[in-house]
């Protein structure tokens, strides 16, 4: 589902607004966090406004930030190849939804299909010639305006809140994942909560670098 296009208000005045209907429900209700509420629904606020405006910034190019997302990841594989179930994850799509795009991204030419030598039943995707030009032609207008919108942070602060967002996707991860049986995070045998908690707030692998060539 595409985003909500923004607001006629600003994200600003939003906030204002929402950290008020907080702070009345906090009047009426002693048990309520009122730091916590007010940071989880700011986040899922910025959410939904940075994706509109991703939106509208890819819409000149015909493609929407999902497409982007699948281009980015693709271009990022060696060789610029994944199999469509590769790409869910990074892509944040199900199964069937990146059937979907990819059929809508090989229509435009921006990527090819091929049946796998190993499995034929299994389709490798490739990034084509018109779409490795446009992700070079993107890469750069996507790093001015992520400079843009934290310019108003120092480098430091960037670094800090990269480190708390982690600590945060530890904390919800757990919650999510806390009835299950086995105390694994990610049902697969990765580690328990606090080691995934631990690893968040230190860091993550680095992911493979782009394709140069």
């Amino acid at each position: 589902m595409d985003p909500d296009p923004l607001p006629t208000r600003s994200l600003q005045q939003r906030a204002d607004q929402v950290e008020s209907v907080i702070r009345m429900v906090a009047a009426l209700s002693a048990e309520l966090p009122v730091v916590e509420t007010t940071i989880l629904r700011l986040l899922v606020m910025v959410g939904r406004d940075l994706s509109a405006l991703l939106e509208q910034s890819f819409k000149p190019y015909g493609i929407n930030e999902t497409d982007y997302r699948t281009l980015i990841t693709l271009h990022s594989r060696p060789g610029g190849v994944a199999y469509p179930g590769e790409l869910c994850t990074s892509v944040a799509r199900s199964p069937a939804n990146m059937t979907r795009i990819a059929d809508a991204l090989y229509q435009r030419g921006l990527i090819t299909r091929v049946s796998s030598e190993q499995d034929r039943r299994r389709t490798i995707l490739r990034l084509s010639s018109a779409g490795e030009a446009l992700v070079r032609e993107l890469l750069p207008e996507a790093a001015r305006r992520t400079e843009a919108i934290f310019a108003c942070m120092s480098k430091a602060s960037r670094t800090a809140l990269l480190a708390e967002l982690r600590a945060l996707i530890a904390g919800i991860d757990q919650c999510a994942h806390s009835g299950r049986p086995d105390g694994n995070i990610d049902g697969n045998g990765n580690g328990d909560a606090p080691d995934a908690a631990a690893q968040s707030a230190s860091g993550e692998p680095a992911p493979a670098a782009p394709r140069t060539g």
